[in-house]
């Protein structure tokens, strides 16, 4: 028997062929997002945490660098400045030598922490230094000292 000219075999063919290959290309993307979504996720929680080391230790340095400069015509407050320069310095080099050991919870206390210094800084530019000097009455001591010295009570 001869295939009859209107046959449509050809027309079952390219649509089977095109059903197996959209079925593999929803797979491949299937495939591909389950890999590439979690990938990409974890990719930027890492660079997150990096951007967030960066950060913190740019402001850091920013505080150090403000105190390191502070000038004040208010009395004992360029010392105060100076004291918690000093202390920051060692915390400086530390920060700078185990930066990739400080997980995220420990970034956002230092945060934290830094923002406590930015506040103390605009204490110390407005209201001057915390510390007070304490002016003594040596008169009454004095007094003390002269009766013992002279026997009198």
């Amino acid at each position: 028997m001869n295939k009859p000219d209107f046959s449509a075999n050809f027309k079952k063919d390219y649509i089977a062929y095109s059903a197996v290959v959209i079925f593999f290309m929803i797979i491949s993307f299937e495939l591909f997002i389950a890999v590439f979504i979690p990938a990409h996720l974890e990719i930027e929680g890492v660079h997150g945490q990096e951007v967030a080391r960066q950060e913190m230790i740019g402001r850091f340095d920013v505080i150090r660098r403000y105190f390191l400069r502070f000038r004040s015509k208010r009395e004992y407050a360029e010392e105060e400045a100076k004291i918690l320069a000093n202390s920051l310095t060692p915390l400086a080099d530390y920060l700078r030598q185990y930066q990739y050991q400080i997980q995220l919870k420990d970034i956002e206390e230092i945060d934290s922490a830094i923002s406590g210094l930015y506040e103390f800084y605009n204490h110390l530019h407005k209201q001057g230094a915390y510390s007070s000097n304490l002016k003594l009455n040596n008169g009454k001591f004095i007094k003390i000292l002269e009766k013992e010295m002279t026997g009198t009570h």
